[in-house]
């Protein structure tokens, strides 16, 4: 019964929140307690062995409302509900209305929904109201530019959506079903019969919408750049999360490996150059997210099970420390009144010091620093790729995203001069704690012996040296040579043009192979 409380209890609540600002902080306090005792009797559930599933309406899997718990669900359930907590202590003493919190309640509770399900149907459904209750949100502060950008968002995520129900009745038509474990067996039978390419192709393109794909989810920059810290934070680690998570389960059923390794590959790559390029503090927390999921879809190429979990545990570990950052990096532009990195810079000195360690442990993390959670996730996924070029090239990722986040270290000098309140600081030591500590958490997910294998290794920390020495030595390249990158695909009209081309290219990918 867990499996379906989660979503619902969040759903209750959102309704019981229109009451007031006050009532709505109570409920939203209540459901995360709620949530703290369900996700704890599912995860004994599991660890006793007991069968997690439910199907709703009586029906048999396949044609009812199917959910099923396994480990992966409930540990990306676990870090939705962290990140639930850090964003109710981050706004605790903002004047939010009793809208946000509805909001908030149904991202939530959707989110739920669907890293517990492995139905196309009802993954279709649970992303279209992820896309709704995310539309609302970036455009919740009603200003110019956060409605347009949250307008951009809908229509290429509406897009997205048309594409992968599209694909579902495709599946529907040939398979007869829309339960992955039914339509794996169908497809196992049969890889390469026309139908499967033509499906496999509309469903990844349109996830790939929603999952931070670079060629695809070209609403995310301005999305991003333009919310509010905290909602920025649940673009990041939740709402994107829940594209990854889909297409893992897809890599799961459909013969995508060449394919997600090339879109992994376009997707950092991509991601990272604009990273490096922009002077804003926000795009580039942006960009970086682009650039991070070309690891996990790496990962999910690398076909191999321990490649895959350690993708997984990167995304959970990113979802902690992108978490941070934009909640930190929102505070430092809201004081100084900008998030252009020179006049950051310039104003460093009314960046509390709370907000300036949440800042470092996020850098930290995120270039993979031992043992915050960058180094111990990314230390798992590196060690599962085979050949040697797979590994050379996520190290090339690694030495960008240090050149990158360089950019950000002038913000830890100088001297403090503004406080921040009690509430934010909880909120930044909740994350933190979660990502020092990441390496004995990610044995939930990780088994010791790769987890060992993986981290407490010379080579580990040999690579993750030269790794910092040769990002710190591109960014000093760099620094005095600024480039150009066409900013165009991220308007409307060509980021929809761009995602059909790149659709194109998924079809010619799973068609090759």
């Amino acid at each position: 019964m867990e499996l379906i409380l989660l979503p619902l209890v969040r759903f209750l609540f959102g309704g019981l929140s229109t009451a007031s600002a006050r009532a709505a902080r109570a409920f939203a306090i209540l459901a995360l307690a709620v949530d703290a005792v369900l996700l704890g009797r599912l995860a004994l559930a599991l660890a006793r062995g007991a069968e997690a599933s439910l199907v709703l309406g009586g029906w048999e899997r396949g044609l009812g409302i199917a959910f099923s718990g396994d480990q992966i669900g409930l540990t990306f359930a676990a870090l939705i509900w962290g990140l639930a907590v850090a964003v109710l202590l981050y706004t605790w003493r903002d004047d939010l209305r009793p809208y946000f919190y509805v909001l908030l309640h149904l991202l939530i509770g959707a989110a739920y929904a669907m890293v517990f399900t492995k139905d196309l149907f009802n993954a279709y459904v649970i992303l279209e109201l992820l896309t709704l209750a995310s539309f609302l949100l970036v455009g919740y502060g009603r200003r110019p530019r956060q409605i347009w950008a949250s307008l951009n968002y809908l229509v290429l995520c509406s897009l997205g959506m048309s594409l992968f129900l599209l694909g579902v009745a495709v599946v529907y038509y040939h398979a007869g079903t829309f339960d992955l474990g039914a339509l794996a067996a169908e497809v196992a039978a049969d890889p390469s019969a026309p139908w499967v390419r033509l499906a496999a192709t509309l469903l990844v393109g349109g996830v790939a919408v929603k999952a931070g794909v670079f060629l695809f989810s070209l609403w995310l920059p301005s999305a991003h750049a333009r919310a509010t810290p905290a909602v920025s934070a649940l673009l990041s680690g939740v709402v994107v999360k829940m594209g990854v998570v889909e297409i893992f389960r897809l890599s799961e059923v459909f013969p995508l490996e060449p394919t997600l390794l090339v879109l992994g590959f376009a997707t950092a790559l991509l991601g990272l150059l604009y990273a490096i390029q922009t002077r804003d503090a926000k795009r580039l927390l942006a960009f970086s997210t682009l650039s991070q999921i070309g690891y996990l879809l790496i990962g999910f190429g690398a076909g191999t099970a321990a490649a895959k979990l350690g993708a997984l545990d990167y995304a959970v570990a990113h979802g902690l420390f992108k978490g941070l950052l934009f909640l930190a990096v929102g505070e430092a532009a809201r004081l100084v009144g900008t998030s252009d990195l020179r006049t950051l810079i310039s104003n460093r000195n009314a960046i509390p010091r709370a907000t300036r360690l949440a800042l470092l442990v996020g850098i930290l993390g995120i270039v993979g620093i031992p043992p915050f959670a960058g180094f111990a996730a990314k230390s798992v996924l590196e060690s599962a790729l085979h050949p040697a070029l797979l590994h050379a090239g996520v190290g090339l990722i690694s030495v960008g995203t240090v050149a990158s986040f360089a950019k950000l270290l002038p913000l830890l000098g100088g001297r403090s001069t503004g406080r921040s309140d009690r509430a934010r600081i909880a909120a930044y030591g909740w994350l933190a704690t979660a990502i020092v500590l990441f390496l004995p958490l990610s044995s939930a997910l990780v088994p010791r012996s790769i987890l060992s294998a993986a981290c407490w290794t010379w080579p580990a920390y040999l690579e993750t040296a030269v790794v910092i020495l040769l990002g710190l030595g591109l960014r000093r390249l760099v620094r005095d040579r600024p480039f150009r990158l066409p900013t165009a695909v991220f308007r409307i009209e060509e980021g929809t043009l761009v995602i059909l081309a790149s659709l194109l290219l998924v079809f010619c990918l799973v068609h090759v192979v």
